[in-house]
């Protein structure tokens, strides 16, 4: 399969014990990407340090993940809610935050997606040999 498609609407369980589980997607479109990035605080650096991020921008960018990526638990039927995530305990939801941030980060785009294609394969094709 080559490098342009739709994001997959497929999603997978990711365990918190051995019952407990979150149903989360398991792509992301280039859009959902960009809000995520947005919503991220700006004070995590460019490798990922997250030793000078507050607590309120840690809180309020799990709760955007969750919101994001979330899409069913073991909780209960149907899609949880934010205010579902809010009404947690709080050692059930940092075991959450958790799995989400390490699933965050398998989202992100690796070093080889992010290159141009003259970087990675060579040069780009002029138009004539695209269209033959």
């Amino acid at each position: 399969m080559g490098i342009l498609r739709k994001a997959s609407l497929e999603t997978k369980p990711i365990y918190l014990d051995e019952t407990d589980y979150i149903v989360v997607r398991v792509a992301i479109s280039k859009k959902e990407f960009n809000a995520l990035a947005a919503a991220m605080p700006t004070s995590i650096g460019e490798d990922g340090d997250t030793s000078k991020l507050s607590l309120p921008e840690a809180t309020g960018f799990q709760r955007f993940l969750f919101g994001a990526l979330v899409v069913g638990w073991s909780l209960n039927e149907g899609q949880p809610s934010i205010e579902d995530y809010d009404d947690l305990d709080n050692e059930g939801a940092s075991v959450i935050d958790t799995k989400l941030a390490e699933h965050f980060e398998q989202l992100l785009p690796s070093s080889a997606e992010g290159k141009s294609p003259s970087t990675s394969q060579g040069n780009m094709p002029v138009t004539s040999e695209i269209e033959a």
